[in-house]
């Protein structure tokens, strides 16, 4: 019968799980919230349905495999042009931010939770981590700017190796203090942490270098093959870094993913789909089962220290560690806000928490369900408070008009740096790096990559994009890129700019776009004369008689070219179907003196005509 509850324990798990996940996608509710209350409900202390004790020792391999998963989709979803332009904030955060939140949660769990000083100290490291498990759906939910969303990602992805690591450190040098005593059992700690770092390093990036080769032959990997290969290999690898040095397999799945995703594999979008799903599974099993096997007599009886220590993480440690570590940031006071307010625990604190609980009699279950009410109240405040932050700061408003840009040059470059001025998030995507450098030198946010294809775009940010203008210097590649971001990432406004000696005006309607800046026109040239100084940006303001037009109807002069209209407070690419009004400020490359430039248009655009 043993065979049979632990089946139907496993199976029933599953189904709470994704049942959990259904409930949470239809009413919009934190699906871990509900994931916990399921397993909690569920469990020997509740309705007695599920018995993570018949699973014996599958619940730790259990766990320990999906975490392998879970943290190798993480990396592997991480944009790294992103991290890097982050690298500041997120090293700082995984540093000195979780050196303060481990002594700040320590304290608490001391003095408020009613541990002892070892279970204090090994409280704190186990709620230093915050978890992509929670974090990237959030943010899936949530639109805040790119660089908001890498910070927290980045913290979240390799936070969950360093603070997982550092509770085993930190859980041996109890255990030896405990035993032993003195200062051999700190120098173990500390030689075992950076030992499992180190080990997990390297076996990672050895196992993703090989599976990037190996996913790269088609001969040998069928495309009906890549994600089971990709899948096996994590599990290889993870299994690998254990044998080497227990524990240190959370690192080696961290270094893999990222290894994998630098390296640029074919259909790598199909690779990361697969590993979301797989995620989503693991994730909705393992809250349920850990869920479960918490006694909640303890929850009970822990439930007032613990809501006064998951308060105290929320409102004084976070705002605290994040206020010191982005000293120096060039994030201002309303992303850092967002940030310090988003602080969500994941299964990788459940799941080592669950593991240290059953060698810490006494206290063990004490400590388990201190980390779970964290976890419990951590969710729920980041869940309701990042909307409503991310809407009261201006943050939603700004990321939910991300603009892509396909075409670094010195058109692309100047629409680019106009938006920026105006509060608009951009990105600028472009194949040569050149002006990918270029770019990057004038402190504008550009990913190097190819805008035909599906990979490169989501890096990019298409999947976020409310509007897309394609200004390369091949009208063919124009609109192709823009056919892409419409039928595959849905983006609504899609504007090319074409040669009008060598595409049809036609075309750039069947693909329901609109034409960049209002007419065709000649995009090397104007990419030279931009870059090179030859051409100058005007600002002019329509008159007050002027009389509103569509774009593509104004007879402007050729010298003449409106890259951005601001209206209000809002700044848009110029396309051929906008209509300007009085008072409206319209943005004019312009290859005339300014002066020459202004009387212009305002022969052109006055009343009178």
């Amino acid at each position: 019968m043993h065979g049979n509850d632990a089946l139907l324990t496993a199976s029933l798990a599953v189904g709470l799980g994704i049942f959990a996940q259904l409930l949470a996608h239809r009413f919009r509710l934190p699906a871990l919230v509900l994931l916990l209350f399921f397993g909690a409900l569920s469990g020997p202390g509740g309705l007695g349905l599920l018995e993570p004790e018949a699973l014996g020792g599958g619940l730790p391999l259990l766990v320990k495999l999906a975490v392998a998963i879970i943290l190798f989709e993480g990396a592997l979803a991480l944009r790294l042009g992103d991290l890097r332009r982050s690298l500041f904030e997120v090293r700082r955060l995984v540093t000195l931010g979780a050196a303060v939140t481990w002594l700040g949660a320590g304290l608490a769990g001391y003095l408020l939770g009613g541990l002892s000083p070892g279970g204090a100290v090994l409280f704190g490291a186990l709620v230093v981590v915050t978890g992509p498990t929670v974090v990237q759906p959030l943010l899936k939910r949530v639109a805040v700017p790119r660089r908001v969303k890498a910070v927290l990602e980045g913290e979240a992805i390799l936070i969950d190796p360093v603070g997982a690591i550092l509770a085993v450190a930190v859980f041996e040098a109890v255990l030896g203090f405990r035993e032993a005593g003195g200062v051999a059992a700190l120098s173990e700690a500390v030689l075992g942490y950076l030992g499992r770092l180190g080990a997990g390093g390297l076996v990672g990036v050895a196992a993703g270098l090989g599976l990037t080769w190996l996913l790269k032959q088609p001969r040998w990997v069928g495309l009906e093959l890549k994600n089971l290969t990709a899948l096996a290999g994590v599990l290889v690898a993870y299994g690998f870094a254990e044998a080497a040095l227990s524990e240190s397999g959370i690192m080696a799945a961290v270094a893999m993913g990222l290894v994998v995703q630098r390296g640029a594999i074919p259909e790598e979008h199909r690779l990361k789909r697969f590993k979301e799903q797989l995620t989503l599974l693991a994730i909705s099993l393992l809250f349920v089962l850990l869920a479960a096997d918490l006694p909640l007599s303890t929850v009970e009886a822990m439930l007032v220290p613990g809501l006064l220590v998951a308060l105290t993480l929320l409102l004084v440690v976070r705002p605290l560690s994040v206020a010191l570590a982005l000293r120096g940031s060039e994030l201002g006071p309303r992303e850092r806000l967002f940030v310090a307010a988003l602080a969500p625990r994941g299964i990788v604190a459940a799941s080592v928490a669950s593991l240290f609980a059953l060698f810490l009699p006494g206290e063990g279950e004490r400590l388990l369900a201190l980390v779970f009410i964290t976890i419990f109240v951590s969710v729920v405040a980041a869940s309701l408070l990042a909307p409503l932050l991310a809407r009261s700061l201006g943050l939603a408003t700004a990321a939910g008009r991300l603009l892509l840009v396909v075409g670094a040059g010195g058109l692309g470059r100047a629409v680019a740096r106009l938006l920026a001025q105006g509060g608009r998030p951009v990105v600028l995507l472009d194949r040569n790096p050149q002006k990918v450098r270029e770019a990057e030198r004038e402190r504008l946010f550009v990913v190097q990559g190819n805008a035909l294809e599906e990979d490169e775009l989501e890096r990019a940010g298409a999947d976020e994009a409310a509007s897309f203008l394609a200004v390369t210097p091949n009208p063919e590649v124009n609109l192709l890129a823009v056919q892409l971001a419409r039928e595959v990432f849905g983006i609504p406004r899609a504007y090319p700019a074409v040669d009008p000696g060598s595409v049809g005006l036609e075309l750039v309607r069947r693909v329901g776009a609109e034409l960049a800046f209002g007419r065709p026109l000649d995009v090397e040239d104007w990419d030279h004369a931009l870059a090179h100084r030859g051409a100058q940006v005007l600002e002019y303001e329509l008159p007050k008689g002027f009389s509103g037009k569509a774009v593509g109807e104004l007879d402007l002069p050729s010298e003449l070219l409106p890259l951005v209209r601001r209206k209000g407070e809002s700044v848009e690419v110029v396309h051929a179907a906008q209509t300007w009004a009085p008072g409206e400020r319209v943005y004019f490359a312009s290859l005339l003196p300014e002066d020459e430039a202004r009387a212009l248009l305002d022969r052109l655009l006055a009343p009178s005509s």
